[in-house]
This record gives structure tokens, C-alpha cells and sequence, in this order.
């Protein structure tokens, strides 16, 4: 081959590879093209329903598309995350995460068809601790009040709470063990209708994740009893914190830790894409102060404080899994 011919076929494959790096770099700011599916594992009205309603809202801001929230609920969780971890592996399905609750899930259930790095953790934009509430006009006026009627094991209380094997019950029963109480946790498949179910008259009592709750504590049907957190609630100042209100450590075991998570296999840019366009949705005015309205407290970790989180959870549910057998 000549000098000429050299030269041509350097200059030739130098535009090759120099048109490959513009595709590159086309195909990772591309994504996403579509609307993307985010898989919410509960029912209608409950916690994580309500986050990934509000994050959809304001999505097409952020990802320059729409977020199409679809809840499949069932088994706890078991159904939506399971249907996560199957989706095809391109970034156009996401789905809510909740710890420990599908932490909880694969403890209880070792069968259950995911495993916990079947998915890839975008991120963690809320944290809810779970309440005890009641109905307006209650009896119970107070938590003291109502610890000392459940601490009766001759009648037993029921009380409703996103089950079974939730943080809800999680949290519960942890309380109920620290305070000697004889309640019957009566299980639905999310907190919205544990509330639904307790305006309803179904039960007495529920306990629920505070953002299901707050509407209808706002609206004055409902009202809070104690909060399970190491911190009072600005949402909710005049409830006091668990282990304050009863002068012994109370863990705050079943706080609903919430984010999105993505099937393992997806390109490292689409996590990418997907974590920075969250963590500017979570810094937004508009975003926060519909969150501040909702009663969700946002607290915003990136991919990888997300999945460290995720294996400190699995430490905390198997140390106190016993409770939930």
C-alpha cells in the first residue's frame, strides 16, 4: 500500500472512530427516548403510591419524559418487586423501593423469586415513620391510654396495619413487645387501606406510615397518637416520639425508607441519567413544597448510599425477624 493509500485509510478510520464517540456520546444523552414505567408494589393511596405519584408529576421536568406509575400490588411486595426484577434490563421500567420491607420480604421468605441485588439502587428520596393513629373521636385520646386498655390480655385490641410481614408490623410488634401489650395485628395489603379500613370502623386503632396518614389527620378525621422516631415530626409537633412519651428505648425498626431501584443489567449511563435527574427533582422548590404538603419528609441518598443502606437494613430485619414468625 502507498504513502497516499496509508494516509487516506488512517484518515478514514480516524472519522470511524471519531463517529463512533459522537454515537456514544449521542446514545448516553439520549436516554431516555420513552416513557418510563415505574412499578409501585403496593395498592392505591398508600405510601410509596403517593411518592411516585408526586415524583411523576414532576418527572418530565427532570428526565424529559413521562413517569407512568403502575401498581401491582400483592404478597407485600412480593408481586410488584418481583415483576421488577424480571422487566427488561433498559432502564425503561423502575420501580419503588422500601426499606426493610423487601428486606423483610426475602428474610421471611427465602423463596421469594428476587433476590436483593436483582436490582441496581438509583437512589432514596423519602423517609416516613410509622404512627399509631385513631379516629377523631376515639376513645383513646392518648398513646398511655391506649397501651394501658391493650396491655389487657382478656381484650385484645385489633389493630390495622399494612401486613403481614411488613415494617408496619414489624414496627408494631417491636413496640407491643417493648410495652407488654395483647393486640391483634390485622393485615391489609397497604396503609391506605388499613386507614380506609379504620375510617370505616373496621378497628379502633391502625398503624400506619405517616404519609397515608396525614391527609386525613390534616382534614381532622384522623389523629395521631406517637411516632416511631428517634426525632419529633414537624409535620406533626404536638405528637410526642415513642421512647420519649414512654421513658424506655423503642426502636424505630419499621421507618419506611423509600426510593428507586432498577433491574441489575441496566447500562451504567441510564443509572446515571436516572440518579442525577432524582437528585434534581428532590432539590426542586416546586417538589418540596408539595412534599411539605403531603406530609413526606425527603431525604435524598445517591446510588451508592442506597445500596449501602440496603445491606445495613438486611442486618437490623434479621436480628429482629423472630417477631414476625
Amino acid at each position: 500500500m502507498g504513502t497516499y493509500s496509508k494516509t487516506a485509510a488512517a484518515i478514514t478510520m480516524a472519522a470511524f472512530l471519531s463517529a463512533g464517540a459522537v454515537n456514544s456520546v449521542n446514545a448516553q444523552t439520549a436516554f431516555p427516548t420513552k416513557p418510563i414505567v415505574a412499578i409501585v408494589p403496593f395498592s392505591p393511596g398508600g405510601g410509596n403510591d403517593i411518592l411516585l405519584r408526586l415524583i411523576s408529576k414532576h418527572a418530565n421536568e427532570f428526565l424529559g419524559q413521562t413517569l407512568v406509575v403502575e401498581n401491582k400490588p400483592g404478597a407485600g411486595g412480593q408481586i410488584g418487586w418481583t415483576a421488577l426484577a424480571k422487566s427488561k434490563a433498559d432502564g425503561y421500567t423502575i420501580g419503588a423501593t422500601s426499606l426493610p420491607s423487601m428486606v423483610i420480604i426475602k428474610a421471611m421468605r427465602p423463596a421469594t423469586p428476587f433476590a436483593l441485588d436483582d436490582f441496581r439502587y438509583i437512589c432514596n428520596i423519602q423517609v416516613d415513620p410509622v404512627i399509631w393513629v385513631v379516629k377523631a373521636d376515639s376513645r383513646f385520646k392518648t398513646a398511655k391510654e391506649f397501651v394501658a386498655q391493650a396491655s389487657n390480655p382478656q381484650k385484645v385490641i385489633n389493630i390495622a396495619g399494612d401486613g403481614p410481614q411488613s415494617n408496619v408490623q414489624l414496627q408494631h410488634l417491636a413496640a407491643a413487645k417493648a410495652l407488654g401489650l395483647s393486640t391483634n395485628f390485622v393485615s391489609f395489603s397497604g396503609s391506605g387501606p388499613a386507614v380506609t379500613a379504620l375510617l370505616g370502623g373496621q378497628v379502633e386503632i391502625a398503624a400506619t406510615t405517616l404519609s397515608s396518614a396525614i391527609p386525613n389527620i390534616e382534614a381532622g378525621k384522623l389523629r395521631a397518637l406517637v411516632v416511631f422516631s428517634s426525632d419529633p415530626v414537624l409535620s406533626l409537633p404536638d405528637v410526642p416520639t415513642a421512647s420519649k412519651l414512654f421513658g424506655k428505648a423503642i426502636p424505630s425498626v419499621g421507618m419506611a425508607v423509600r426510593g428507586l431501584a432498577v433491574p441489575k443489567g441496566v447500562p451504567d449511563d441510564a443509572v446515571a441519567k436516572l440518579e442525577g435527574a432524582f437528585k434534581q427533582l428532590s432539590d426542586s422548590k416546586a417538589f418540596l413544597a408539595e412534599a411539605k404538603n403531603l406530609g413526606i419528609m425527603v431525604k435524598f441518598m445517591n446510588a451508592a448510599e442506597a445500596e449501602a443502606l440496603v445491606k445495613e437494613s438486611a442486618k437490623e430485619v434479621d436480628a429482629l425477624k423472630d417477631l414476625l414468625k
